[in-house]
């Protein structure tokens, strides 16, 4: 997507960036990956000095993500950027960043999983249980995005109703899944989400792919891209990369088991599976959207990965 930019933002944003880099604004390099429209870019100023900006408006969780950042700076310690400061001007809230000096994971490399291993543990470390306060349940936030298998299992009518029902899968209803998982166990998975989620209590990044993660020139890995004041499973994380790692041809579920989660539950990894690929699914057959390139696709892929790690889970 194209990016906005911090030379577009008020001229106040654009005097506190200043403040904070400590010197004039001279270029700008936008961020080319993501989703969200939120300014994020590499900016640099005289004596070679070099930052990262993130900054946005509240209002559709964009400054919010922002302020996010912020908060959990602290905790996310060096497994991310390091946080150089932050304001608050107006509506817009900003965060200025030090540059990790690496290149994004374009391709999951085999060198990759080593470096991938320790990141988790060490995340797993930081984060569980969560050390912050003011936090909800990713669980609670996707409910709105569940219902797909539930709502394929229903009869087809327009009286459908019911927290766990859409009434945007008649565009899904007719296409063959690319696995042979039950529909029926897809949608008893799907229906136990909150019960078995819920409760997780580590602090939940909640969009781990590869976009996400910079490499280093040693190959360690780090995280970056921290918005959410989520709780959830410590697994749940890794269960969000899985499709991700397994698009570049990597076993899913050989990185769980070698990963501080070895021991969770196989039914409620399944049933987070279930849940997530119900969406990917849904939404990756919607109609594209030019703001958003890529989207439509990137969660197409998601689905089948998901859904193809679940089939080889099951009995």
């Amino acid at each position: 997507m194209t990016r906005p930019r911090l030379s577009e933002a008020p001229a106040a944003v654009r005097d506190t960036v200043a403040e904070l880099l400590g010197t004039a604004v001279l270029t700008e390099r936008p961020a080319q990956g993501g989703f969200t429209p939120s300014i994020a870019s590499v900016v640099a100023g005289r004596a070679g000095v070099r930052r990262f900006v993130k900054a946005a408006p509240v209002g559709a969780g964009l400054g919010e993500a922002v302020e996010a950042g912020v908060v959990l700076a602290d905790v996310v310690g060096d497994i991310g950027p390091r946080l150089v400061g932050s304001a608050s001007i107006g509506e817009w809230r900003v965060a200025v960043y030090e540059v990790i000096e690496g290149v994004t994971v374009e391709r999951w490399e085999p060198s990759d999983i080593r470096p991938l291993l320790t990141l988790l543990g060490r995340l797993r470390e930081r984060a569980e249980p969560c050390p912050v306060a003011g936090t909800s349940p990713y669980a609670e936030a996707f409910v709105p995005l569940l219902g797909t298998w539930q709502s394929l299992t229903a009869p087809s009518s327009p009286d459908r109703s019911g927290p766990c029902v859409l009434p945007t899968v008649d565009h899904v209803r007719d296409l063959a899944l690319p696995v042979d998982v039950p529909l029926p166990l897809l949608a008893e998975l799907e229906s136990r989400w909150s019960s078995v989620l819920r409760p997780g209590r580590a602090l939940h990044h909640g969009d781990l792919r590869r976009d996400n993660v910079i490499r280093e020139p040693d190959g360690r890995l780090r995280i970056v891209d921290w918005t959410h004041l989520w709780t959830a499973p410590g697994w749940m994380d890794l269960v969000r990369l899985a499709p991700d790692v397994a698009a570049c041809g990597h076993d899913p579920e050989a990185l769980l088991r070698n990963s501080p989660w070895a021991g969770a539950r196989d039914d409620h990894v399944n049933v987070a599976l279930a849940g997530l690929a119900g969406r990917a699914w849904r939404e990756g057959h919607l109609p594209d959207l030019p703001a958003v390139p890529g989207l439509r696709d990137m969660q197409r892929v998601q689905a089948f990965h998901l859904l193809r790690w679940l089939d080889f889970r099951q009995p």
